[in-house]
């Protein structure tokens, strides 16, 4: 269940702030308008794993993760994180509905 496909994909990838790694162009696609939800988890982990800095577009990731994975716990922690880094208010509210759903 992908839940943050409104998000421009363009826009997000010029503003991600990571450190540039071999399939970061294909990680931020799978993260942000994949169909499989395992391989969403690991790509938004990877782009996690690799961000310089912890900004709203890290927070989406963060977001997307929880939205994909199957452990609650995980999933709480994630969504979160995804709430205290959103600026938009449509994904603050996303991620409260994870945040119900999983915590």
């Amino acid at each position: 269940m992908v839940v943050f496909r409104f998000v421009p994909a363009v826009v997000l990838l010029a503003s991600v702030q990571a450190v540039a790694y071999d399939g970061l162009e294909a990680d931020f696609a799978t993260c942000t308008q994949g169909n499989d939800s395992s391989a969403v988890v690991a790509a938004c982990t990877r782009l996690i794993d690799n961000a310089e800095a912890e900004n709203s577009v890290t927070g989406m990731f963060y977001g997307l993760r929880a939205a994909n994975n199957t452990d609650a716990a995980q999933n709480c922690a994630d969504a979160k994180k995804s709430l205290a880094l959103a600026d938009d208010a449509t994904i603050k509210s996303l991620s409260q509905q994870l945040i119900d759903q999983n915590c």
